[in-house]
């Protein structure tokens, strides 16, 4: 077996994995991102992830096929060039948070949570998910609706009720707290 294949799966593993994490079939990545305490919320950013990855992948399919056929090809440079964008995205995080709609894009489940949650209850539900075992965070990945109505329970536990009046349960209430926690009428 050739040593250039274990980069090439390597790479095409950690694509997997950024494709799972953006379809919603992966959660733990994205809130692990709230756990931090202070100062502003980190944001799930994958595009460094993408460049780094593609970068190794045309490097490694390039020497690959130098190595197995003998062809040379041209590519190592663009393979190099995305290993600088890589570097550039990971450093320069701003851009990305200029122009959210093109690099900034999240499964439907986050939307949600982010729309109805406060920053109190997401760091909650972090610490919450790292509690859960195995086969019950399967169970989440595979399932937004299993997952929301779980993000649903550890927010009602993690509700504060100490003063009289419900704007002051939360640090900063959702926009839409009166249509999710008003009483039927």
């Amino acid at each position: 077996m050739n040593i250039m294949f274990i980069p090439v799966l390597v790479s095409i593993a950690f694509f997997l994995r950024i494709g799972l994490i953006m379809t919603g079939m992966l959660k733990g990545p994205i809130l692990r991102t709230f756990e931090k305490y202070g100062g502003d919320e980190e944001l799930y950013y994958p595009l460094p992830a993408l460049f780094l990855w593609s970068g190794v992948l045309v490097i490694s399919l390039t020497a690959l096929l130098v190595e197995s056929a003998s062809i040379f090809l041209p590519t190592g440079l663009p393979g190099l060039g995305l290993l600088m964008l890589a570097f550039l995205a990971r450093n320069h995080p701003e851009f990305a948070r200029e122009h959210p709609d093109i690099f900034l894009h999240y499964p439907r489940w986050y939307h949600q949570l982010r729309g109805r949650t406060s920053r109190y209850e997401r760091r909650r539900l972090s610490y919450m998910w790292l509690w859960l075992p195995r086969r019950l965070r399967l169970i989440y990945n595979g399932s937004d609706r299993a997952f929301n109505q779980w993000a649903d329970l550890v927010i009602m536990a993690s509700m504060r009720y100490d003063e009289e009046d419900p704007s002051l349960w939360r640090e900063n209430p959702p926009e839409n707290y009166e249509t999710v926690y008003s009483e039927p009428g």
